[in-house]
């Protein structure tokens, strides 16, 4: 068993090299007025005329004159032609301009014994930067080797001094984890003679940084369960994605990790299923649906299973209570549903979820209806058209009674009329032919909060034209739109014009009687 102190010392040079060798980030030069020394009192004001620069990518002092321009506008370092950030130089300001460099650094190391450590560091520029150009602060460190792997964290406290304290999960700490901004993680992979000669040499570490996430946790996974590198060898690696983002149950479900040879890895299937899953591409859901599939006798290596697997994991129904309810065996209703499917020309998926509604509706309706129609489709619409009515009764009492009191707003000129909306019914249809939210409005003018009306031509006078809203209070028009929503045709606007001075009249006039 490793301890945390067994890691292998590296030293603060070292350490510098291989952090300016991997990161590329932000150059800072910072100025000031050159102060001169003795021998600037022979040239008088000479002082006056230089800036004293450093550059923290050359690392190197010098002056330059102020001809060269204001130093604050200077977008490369005169000396060594790197992109820079210049900063004027009080000593206070260096720190607030270097506070945004900080970032993430990983890097790993192989051990005496074969087992692979990794160091997670936060780094920043160093606004000492005479001493070192970073400053590097240890927060984690991993140690993975044969049979398991160790994780440990520091951690500040005031009443039991600083340390390392040991955690159980291997997860990857990121730099967004430790409360970093503005810059990411920075990782340096072992070399392929070192990751070659220790206990990750078959841990595929390459491929799996591609994909993965977690890619700690990842490596204690294969450490404790080698067989981890089959899947990568069978093209299943994306498995290892979809576990590590949640469906760890169903990724134990199909994969046996313990083992030891490739042809006992997965459970239930054998050589041809997957080649079928790496042909297809097939996820976790779909791969397990498929294998429960296989169990029960409805599914064959084939892409019409796959495409039955991808669709019944998509969807959200309890298929096995469909089959008892149904009366039907699992691959008896599969043909039923690719049938159906062909038959309406829409998605497997898309004809699961109109089945499960069906017979839903069935249930609501108390109806002894056939389970397994020849046209679900057409069953399913007529069913629908069903509980539509039978909502839209109580809804239709009072439309009947907004139409009796709104009678006297009918009005017929110049060969259109309008009148208030029929019906529940109506105002649906309304919307669909007309193409706009007319619908949406129902509740509203049942209940007297908004008038809907229908403007059409005599000619065709159950054909939609313009749909109106007119204010209940003051009987002004709100809308008035034709089929999307396009603007009233000029006919359409005339009549409206004649319309309101006539419902202007009759008002007054029920005034007058009143």
């Amino acid at each position: 068993m490793f301890e945390v102190n067994d890691i292998p010392p590296i030293d603060g040079r070292e350490l510098q090299e291989l952090i300016a060798k991997n990161v590329q980030h932000e150059e800072f030069l910072f100025f000031r007025f050159y102060a001169g020394d003795e021998q600037d009192c022979l040239v008088p004001d000479s002082y006056t005329k230089r800036y004293e620069c450093f550059c923290t990518a050359c690392r190197e002092w010098f002056t330059e004159p102020h001809s060269a321009g204001p130093a604050s506008k200077w977008r490369m370092c005169p000396r060594c032609g790197t992109p820079i950030h210049a900063s004027r130089w009080p000593a206070n300001d260096r720190r607030a301009a270097l506070a945004g460099t900080s970032f993430a650094f990983h890097f790993f190391q192989r051990g005496q014994r074969g087992e692979v450590w990794m160091t997670s560091l936060k780094v920043r520029m160093n606004p000492d930067f005479l001493d070192c150009k970073y400053a590097a602060d240890e927060y984690a460190r991993y140690v993975f080797f044969e049979g398991g792997a160790r994780k440990w964290i520091w951690k500040h406290s005031l009443y039991f001094g600083d340390g390392w304290k040991p955690v159980k999960n291997c997860m990857f700490l990121h730099w967004y984890d430790m409360g970093g901004y503005r810059r990411g993680d920075f990782l340096v992979l072992p070399s392929e003679q070192e990751l070659a000669a220790s206990d990750l040499r078959y841990s595929q570490l390459t491929e799996a940084l591609a994909v993965l996430h977690d890619l700690t946790g990842y490596l204690a996974l294969y450490c404790k369960y080698p067989a981890v590198e089959y899947l990568w060898k069978m093209g299943l690696g994306d498995w290892l994605r979809e576990r590590e983002g949640g469906r760890g149950a169903r990724f134990w479900m199909l994969v046996n990790l313990r083992a030891k040879t490739p042809d006992k890895l997965f459970h239930g299937l054998d050589k041809a299923d997957i080649r079928l899953f790496r042909r297809e591409n097939l996820g976790l859901s779909a791969a397990l649906m498929y294998r429960t599939l296989k169990f029960a006798g409805a599914a064959r290596p084939d892409k019409a299973s796959v495409a039955f697997s991808r669709a019944l994991s998509a969807v959200s129904l309890d298929w096995c209570e469909i089959v008892q309810y149904c009366d039907i065996e699992i691959r008896q209703w599969r043909k039923y549903i690719e049938r159906q499917s062909r038959r309406a020309e829409r998605a497997l998926g898309t004809t699961l979820i109109e089945h499960r509604d069906y017979l839903e509706q069935l249930h609501r309706l108390g109806v002894y209806g056939d389970r397994l129609p020849d046209d679900l489709h057409e069953a399913h619409e007529r069913l629908s058209e069903r509980e539509r009515r039978l909502a839209n009764r109580g809804k239709n009492e009072k439309f009947r009674t907004r139409r009796r009191l709104l009678a006297w707003m009918k009005w017929k000129w110049g060969g259109m009329f309008i009148r208030p909306i029929d019906s529940a019914e109506e105002i649906v249809r309304e919307g669909e032919e007309q193409n706009n939210c007319v619908a949406g409005y129902a509740d509203r003018h049942a209940d007297g909060d908004t008038i809907i009306m229908v403007l059409r031509k005599c000619s065709e006078p159950r054909k939609p034209w313009h749909t109106v809203e007119i204010d209940p209070v003051t009987l002004e028009c709100r809308q008035c739109y034709a089929a999307h929503n396009h603007k009233r045709t000029p006919e359409a606007a005339e009549f409206m014009d004649k319309y309101l001075d006539h419902l202007r009249e009759v008002t007054k006039k029920i005034r007058r009687s009143a």
